[in-house]
Formats: structure tokens, sequence, C-alpha cells
């Protein structure tokens, strides 16, 4: 499998609304109301409503996005009548910059590609409680905990690891998101990514999809 590469710098920012190129690279404002988007093209006053949003992804090609609830995006390619659910939206801002948004209700959040750019992996190789390395996968809700040099592990519902500031943390996968509670804590928070110490100890983020985003 493959080693994780790309420390997070930032986890981005959060925001009502997204700037976005659509397919003649033009500059528009989307945020979402009542499940949908709502659409200004830049200078504008006045806008309108839309079930999608077409949009250049980062290779220059023209997708478009549909949402499926607090948390999906449905991308369809120009032309394709299919396309694939994801968890993100992988967008040209304005200038040019290449940028993910996350979902997160009638909100997104932001983070910009470059020296904060990631890559999916099925792994995330991360430090638990007492320092020790340990490599983890997602399957059907679960994870595989296998210790480094070792050749088998063991299923759980949770992954216990050290945050960025060296806490204990415990999460488990609801859905799409993680559920976050802090070592000795009685209650906790979802969010919709894990921010870990890898085993070199950078700083990593993952997010709860199959296929681990690590940025």
């Amino acid at each position: 499998h493959h080693s994780l590469s790309s420390p997070l710098t930032t986890t981005g920012h959060e925001d009502v609304i997204i700037n976005y190129q659509t397919w003649d690279a033009t500059n528009w404002t989307a945020r979402i109301q009542s499940g949908k988007f709502f659409h200004t093209k830049q200078g504008a006053k006045i806008g309108h409503e839309d079930q999608i949003l077409n949009y250049k992804t980062w290779d220059g090609t023209n997708w478009t996005l549909r949402l499926l609830g607090d948390n999906l995006f449905l991308h369809l390619k120009q032309g394709s009548t299919s396309g694939h659910k994801d968890v993100h939206a992988d967008y040209l801002s304005w200038d040019g910059t290449r940028w993910r948004a996350l979902l997160k209700g009638h909100k997104f959040h932001l983070s910009r590609q470059g020296s904060k750019s990631g890559h999916e992996d099925t792994v995330v190789q991360y430090l638990t409680w007492d320092g020790s390395p340990w490599t983890a996968r997602t399957k059907n809700g679960l994870f595989y905990h296998v210790r480094k040099n070792n050749s088998s592990g063991h299923e759980d519902v949770i992954i216990g690891y050290k945050s960025w500031d060296g806490s204990d943390w415990s999460s488990r996968i609801v859905g799409m998101k993680f559920l976050h509670v802090k070592r000795g804590a009685a209650s906790g928070h979802e969010d919709y990514i894990l921010n870990y110490k890898a085993w070199d100890c950078l700083l990593y983020t993952s997010d709860a999809a199959d296929d681990l985003l690590c940025v």
C-alpha cells in the first residue's frame, strides 16, 4: 500500500459561498438555500436558483454538480448521462487556483490545493495513544488495524489516535462523518475530517470515505 505524503498546514475554512468558474470560464458565486444552489454572476446584483452547478475541475474539464443531502455531491462530466458520488468537489476558483469543497449542510469547507494538496489512499498510518505506529483501513464502516511490521491485525469500530496537538482521541464512522470523542470525555462531536499524527509525526487530515483522503 501507499505511504501518505502531503502534510497539511491548514484545514482550510468554512464559508457559506463558493466562488467558481463555470463552463465558459466566467466567474460565479453559489450558495446553498433550501437544498438548491443560488448562483450570482460576478458583479451582478441578482441571481437565480438551480438544482445544478456547472463548474470546471482542476484539469479544466467541465462537470455538473448536484446536491445529495447535506454532505454528498453527485458529479456528472459534460455530455455524460451517469456520474459518481463523492463527499468533495475539486473546482477552479475565479483566479484559476485549485480548491476542494466539502459539503457541510448549507455551508462549504474549503481548502486550497498547492502545498496543501493531497491524494486518495486506502490506508492511514497513525500514532496510537501510546505513540506506537499503526495502519488503519476502512471497510463497511469499520476500521481494520495492523501494527507496524505485523502481518495480521484486528477489526474495530473505533480508531484511537493522537491528534495534531498530541491529545488522545477515539473516532468512529457515522455515515459520511466521524464521531470524535476525546479520551476520558463522556460525549463528543461529529465532523467530516479526522486530524491525526502520522508515523513521521507530521500532521494529516482524512475524510470518512472508504477511500481515505489524505491532504
